[in-house]
């Protein structure tokens, strides 16, 4: 019981980061990293890091 808890709350934590990442990504015209973000699964870590980076700076030009 406690392993599928776990499971569901790993699917949750990537479900989450990797949405709203995307969702950015998206807004930013990042098509490469949207990519990236859809097809790696890596426990949400780049996502973090892209919206740390991103979220709330303006629009800037991004070299892919």
């Amino acid at each position: 019981m406690l392993y599928i808890l776990g499971l569901i709350t790993l699917i949750v934590w990537e479900a989450y980061w990797t949405y709203k990442a995307c969702w950015l990504a998206a807004k930013k015209d990042h098509k490469g990293l949207f990519l990236f973000f859809l097809i790696f699964n890596l426990l949400g870590i780049p996502e973090i890091i892209y919206l740390k980076r991103y979220q709330n700076k303006e629009d800037e030009p991004f070299e892919d």
